[in-house]
């Protein structure tokens, strides 16, 4: 949870970089597909949740996801499709 003093604004970036090395194809096709994927089979991500999907960059051997409106979970996301969170590198 983000807390703020002061101006308050509901838009946030966030990023995510994970090497292509650290995970299978399946988790792949599951980032690809974020929010279907997660809408038909997570309810722990709310509803409200899926408007705003997050960007996704290919590189030659890392995958950086990327959103200015944070309002899809995407840490909770890639911690239940298992993506060991030590793989993971948070950017701003």
């Amino acid at each position: 949870m983000k807390i703020r003093n002061g101006f308050v604004s509901n838009s946030s970036s966030s990023s995510f970089i994970i090497q292509k090395k650290d995970i299978t194809v399946e988790q792949m096709d599951k980032i690809k597909d974020h929010i279907k994927y997660a809408r038909n089979n997570f309810s722990q991500i709310s509803n409200a949740e899926y408007e705003w999907e997050w960007g996704i960059e290919y590189k030659k051997n890392e995958i950086i996801l990327s959103t200015w409106m944070d309002n899809f979970d995407m840490e909770l996301f890639l911690d239940l499709i298992g993506i060991n969170k030590e793989k993971i590198k948070i950017g701003k």
